[in-house]
């Protein structure tokens, strides 16, 4: 008991936990895109480490933050049409960190994460909604039969797992052809019906990110919206491993919600993501 006496009083200060899981994340991604403009971020991460070190406790100023958003900001400069989605979500977390870090009100904090939020989820559900290719279920019926999603459970069943590498191998292949051949094939289900329920998993997942967008706008620190949403969560890691954009969506959650238990629940979500990341296992 004692135990969760201690994380429990851990769990109360949920901003600062929340803070230090961001921080972690973002070195580990600025880590794998060191190698990208390293010529412009060396000299930027030395000044940057270098006034932390001997001024932090002088200054009002967040050095360590300033330091992050200018990298995340010089690589959307020069890859904007490469960086993937959470980059974008980053530099918004980040600059509303920066503004709570002068400000210091807290709820001026959770409003900029609650609008984030909102904004993400709802632009994520009309993105899919306006994709034909999305709402008839083709593109999961696609990815499924290739074994994108769902992977983890796929080794659960070796039939299935042989049928989606088979329809890999032959997508490659006849990639290799010449397209004026004009030769094609025919994917094999993985599963029975499947052409039915990725019709019907398309439209569950624009509903219910849409019923989640508006259960954050209305309430955004209820016990239940949070709990729906750390299930929405860790329903997208089940169906594709998106940890980095995940990972970004638990902290989120925990800085805005109440609920002791679903705080710890963000941080496993957090924590496991952060883990899948560095292992390489899955799309960071």
């Amino acid at each position: 008991m004692k135990y969760w006496s201690d994380i429990r009083v851990k769990l109360t200060r949920n901003i600062q936990l929340a803070l230090q899981l961001l921080l972690l994340m973002i070195g580990i991604y600025i880590f794998i895109m060191a190698d990208k403009l390293s010529l412009y971020k060396i000299p930027l991460i030395f000044v940057g480490l270098l006034s932390w070190f001997f001024f932090r406790d002088k200054t009002k100023h967040p050095i360590i933050w300033l330091v992050v958003l200018t990298l995340l900001v010089l690589d959307l400069y020069h890859f904007y049409f490469r960086v993937a989605n959470h980059h974008f979500m980053l530099i918004f977390m980040v600059f509303s960190i920066i503004l709570y870090k002068y400000h210091k009100r807290r709820d001026i904090l959770l409003k900029n994460i609650q609008i984030l939020l909102v904004v993400v989820l709802t632009a994520s559900a009309l993105q899919k909604l306006m994709s034909e290719p999305f709402m008839s279920g083709d593109f999961y019926y696609y990815m499924m039969n290739r074994g994108f999603v769902f992977h983890p459970f796929l080794n659960f069943f070796p039939e299935s797992l042989d049928i989606a590498n088979n329809n890999t191998e032959s997508i490659n292949a006849l990639h290799q052809l010449d397209p004026n051949s004009a030769k094609s094939i025919k994917l094999k289900d993985v599963f029975l019906n499947l052409e039915s329920f990725s019709f019907i998993f398309a439209w569950l997942t624009v509903v219910i990110e849409f019923i989640i967008a508006i259960a954050l706008l209305w309430k955004p620190r209820g016990m239940w919206t949070n709990l729906f949403f750390a299930t929405l969560i860790i329903g997208i890691l089940c169906t594709r491993l998106e940890t980095g954009f995940m990972g970004l969506l638990g902290i989120c959650g925990l800085i805005l919600c109440n609920n002791f238990k679903i705080r710890l629940l963000y941080i496993l979500i957090v924590i496991g993501s952060l883990s899948l990341i560095v292992t390489k296992f899955g799309f960071h």
